[in-house]
């Protein structure tokens, strides 16, 4: 038997060492020592810890951050900086930065020196997947490690191997060609659906003439007030993952609600605008927002084909789960088999069972007896939280698909003009989805949701009638003689809202002759409460009031919620059969019933860093939605003078970006655009414009939290294959450098510094987007001035050249310049200031010389 396991099992090769090339790494530092060209090469293939020998990883380390900062990295540079971090006597001192330099063929291979060590770095990777997905398999057979099912075994050896070979993604710019038919694509489907030198032209003969064009080297700096809109007033709400707050109170970092449900990061906030036209916005459930004209919403049309939802499983299988995940959050959670919740559950939900209890885990074992051919067996089966699976196994069943998006982007003031369709009813034209419902993590409650539920709709507030709570636990829960629902069960589960929103309705809920539910208490509070709950699950509710006979002028008014739920919302099988399960396209919209002028009050604005940049605001959550000149210049030099530019944006999207150059080149409305109103004309233009569109050497790169350095080895690579003449960088605030710095201030002036180093390095100009503060509303004249510029000073001084946009018609909606700005040239370094007077096509989505 002995001798049957030795032939079986291959002996330990233990002498061997791991997958390394000491050559080629030592030719990739030697390379970076020698050419600053070979840094850019090489920092796109390889990271810190693709290097073998810890010392290389700390050479390569010191190189990157003399790069980053701009200064030379040579043997001499990179010595003192690792004596500064006291490294160097770990990497073998000066002698052996000399002995890299001297011993690489040369440099200009230092790129292909870098794939060796990034393949080695890989291999490594792999036999160390390797081992652990062995020590996985011996751990799992012998009950010892890592515990589960054999499914959770190879899902983790899968994760192993799929993160060998992830890596992070270095070009993200795209030529524009590249973007055309993707870009036409989402278009066709709206509209279904609903001689200057050297220097770089500007595209403006005034701006031209006293700057001779953007020269190599420059800086250029392009300002102005943060924008020209979409703000919403101080006191407007915005939802958090705990709570609320409001638009004067938001900060950069504090989370609120998506659009889509999860919480998402606020990454920019404009300062306190004052003096912008204002409008009150009045929704179909009786909620207003008061927003400027400029502020962004996304709406769908009367004219735009209706959302279709349908649910994957029957009513009945959809009841029989939200009763499961109810029953489940009742008392303490408990273990459960996969063969006992198939047996409660049904054999219908045997494959959703199996992937939900694969994606909970496994969280202990319980013995189970299994009858043998000749006696029974005790085995301890895998088990699961039960409360786990159920919350999961119900949200499967809420699963709903629904027809292609066609909603549009559209602004307040753009809103009032198509309030109204041009029919004889002159119904609302513009609806506003609801948003999803908030999905948050599960909440340790003191009381069961469903069983506060009951108490706070037909309990005593006073005492602990009609449920199993002490006294001590309403006290602590804070609703003993004051009946709320206490903000940690507002932000719940998705499960435990639904728990306690079946609470009250089993005990104060009915359900209407056409199938809706209402919910009516003489608690003002309470009743708020409950709207706040049955919004933040995805409906669309609504509030009445009526006076009935009560014991109190306080019980004299009874408040009722009415909604239409897509889900089984009762427990009592009584009232659960009334409710009807259908789910139409208006039951999860509100309409735009009004949008009046209103006098003009403080605004603001914040960026959340979601996708589709919504968050929801009001207390009703509404979803709503969050740098012209500088694409002008990238238009004028790409386009009409052939020169290769790349924008860097990090506010706008590919998608956005590729709209407004095709609005402005084809000279066709951008709103049209967006709205899928284009006329067979509009399409000509646009088709006339496409092929030179596609010839255009422009490329756009909209990676998210871009870092200087990652700009830097970009735009070089861009240099090398493609002889860049611009950088566009918009905009300047949204940037990170992903370091500890002590100020906001000082990290803006290191952003300043670096594309001033840039623009000489790479011999061309670069024009970052900025903003200004408050400074110019301040003023009579509104005209922003050079210490204007926001958030560092630095930026004034490092740049070659600053222009201030100014429109008078911002301020003055009657100004007789309405159509007209004012590019003012506050700074030259080498030449005249002056301004330059241009005509704003915001229709185009663009500025253009003023006719003669």
């Amino acid at each position: 038997m002995a001798v049957a396991n030795e032939a079986r099992v291959a002996p330990v090769e233990f002498d061997r060492t791991p997958p390394q090339d000491i050559d080629a790494e030592q030719s990739v530092l030697g390379g970076m020592l020698l050419s600053k060209d070979a840094i850019a090469d090489v920092v796109e293939v390889l990271r810190s810890e693709d290097f073998y020998r810890p010392a290389h990883q700390l050479i390569y380390d010191a190189v990157l951050d003399l790069y980053g900062r701009g200064e030379p990295a040579d043997a001499v540079t990179v010595a003192a900086e690792l004596s500064r971090a006291g490294h160097i006597g770990r990497v073998g001192g000066h002698p052996y930065l000399h002995t890299l330099i001297s011993g690489v063929p040369t440099a200009a291979n230092a790129g292909y020196y870098a794939e060796i060590v990034a393949e080695r770095a890989i291999l490594r990777r792999l036999v160390e997947a390797g081992t652990r997905i062995v020590q996985m398999g011996y751990g799992a057979a012998s009950g010892e490690g890592m515990a589960g099912s054999v499914d959770d075994v190879v899902d983790r050896a899968q994760a192993e191997v799929y993160e060998v070979t992830e890596r992070r993604a270095s070009e993200d710019y795209v030529r524009i060609e590249d973007l055309l038919e993707g870009t036409l694509d989402e278009m066709d489907k709206m509209t279904s659906n609903g001689g200057l030198g050297a220097g770089v032209p500007t595209g403006f003969s005034q701006i031209d003439e006293m700057t001779h064009g953007l020269h190599p080297g420059q800086m250029i700096v392009v300002a102005g007030r943060p924008g020209s809109g979409k703000a919403l007033a101080l006191d407007t709400p915005l939802v958090t993952p705990t709570g609320w707050t409001t638009m004067g109170s938001v900060q950069v970092g504090d989370a609120l609600m998506g659009a889509d449900g999860r919480p998402t990061r606020v990454v920019a906030v404009t300062d306190v605008m004052v003096d912008r036209p204002c409008y009150e916005v009045t929704f179909s459930d009786g909620s207003t927002i008061v927003a400027d004209a400029e502020h962004q919403w996304r709406t769908t049309t009367r004219a735009s084909p209706r959302l279709e939802f349908t649910s994957p499983l029957s009513a009945d299988a959809r009841d029989k789960a939200f009763v499961f995940a109810a029953r489940a959050h009742v008392g303490a959670d408990t273990l459960a088999t996969f063969r006992d919740l198939v047996e409660q559950l049904g054999e219908q939900f045997h494959s959703i069972i199996r992937q939900e209890t694969a994606a909970v885990g496994v969280g202990g074992r319980l013995p189970r007896r299994v009858a043998g051919p000749s006696r029974s067996y005790v085995w301890t089966a895998p088990a699961y939280s039960r409360r786990a699976v159920a919350a999961r196994v119900f949200e499967r069943t809420l699963a709903v698909t629904r027809r292609p998006d066609v909603a549009a982007i559209v602004t307040t003031e753009q809103i009032a003009e198509t309030l109204r369709c041009p029919t004889a009813d002159q119904r609302a034209n513009h609806a506003v989805d609801c948003a999803s419902a908030l999905d948050l993590p599960e909440a340790n409650l003191p009381i069961p949701p469903y069983t506060l539920g009951a108490w706070l709709s037909d309990g005593t507030s006073a005492a602990a009638a009609i449920t199993s709570a002490d006294v001590e636990q309403l006290r602590s829960a804070g609703v003993l003689n004051r009946k709320q629902i206490p903000a940690i069960y507002l932000r719940g589960s998705k499960t435990q809202r639904r728990a306690m929103l079946a609470g009250l309705l089993d005990t104060d809920g009915t359900v209407t002759v056409d199938g809706a539910v209402s919910f009516a208490v003489t608690n003002q509070r309470l009743a708020t409460d409950a709207l706040e709950l049955i919004i933040s699950l995805g409906y669309r509710a609504s509030m009445s009031t009526k006076a009935v006979q009560g014991r109190t002028p306080e019980s004299s008014t009874c408040y009722t919620v009415t909604f239409t739920p897509a889900d089984r919302d009762f427990e009592l099988s009584r009232k659960a059969a009334r409710q009807t399960n259908v789910t139409r396209s208006g039951t999860r919209t509100r309409y735009i019933t009004d949008v009046r002028r209103v006098e003009s009050v403080p605004v603001r604005c914040v960026q959340v860093d979601n996708a589709d940049h919504m968050y929801l605001a009001g207390r009703n959550m509404i979803p709503t939605h969050n740098s012209t000149l500088a694409m002008d210049f990238a238009r004028s030099a790409a386009i009409k003078n052939h020169q290769s530019t790349v924008i860097f944006s990090l506010e706008m999207s590919k998608q956005d970006i590729m709209m407004r150059l095709f609005s402005a080149e084809a000279r066709v409305k951008l709103n049209d655009i967006r709205s899928g109103r284009m006329t067979d004309d509009d399409w000509r233009k646009i088709a006339l414009r496409s092929s030179e569109l596609a010839e255009a050497p422009l490329f756009i790169d909209d990676s998210p939290n871009l870092t200087m350095m990652e700009i830097r080895a970009k735009a070089r690579r861009l240099k090398q294959r493609h002889d860049l003449k611009l950088i566009v960088i918009d905009y300047m605030q949204l940037m990170t450098s992903g370091k500890r710095v002590e100020s906001r201030q000082q990290e803006v002036s290191e952003f300043s510094r670096a594309m001033k180093l840039l623009a000489k390095e790479l011999e061309l100009p670069v024009v970052a987007l900025s903003q200004l503060n408050r400074g110019p509303e301040q003023r009579t004249d509104k005209k922003p001035m050079l210490s204007d510029l926001r958030e560092s000073g630095s930026i004034e001084q490092d740049a070659d050249v600053v222009l201030l946009v100014h429109r008078e018609d911002m301020y003055e909606r009657e100004s007789p310049r309405a159509g007209e700005a004012d590019i003012i040239i506050a700074k030259h370094r080498n030449g005249p200031t002056g301004q330059a007077v241009v005509a704003f096509q915001g229709h185009l989505s663009r500025f253009v010389d003023m006719p003669n």
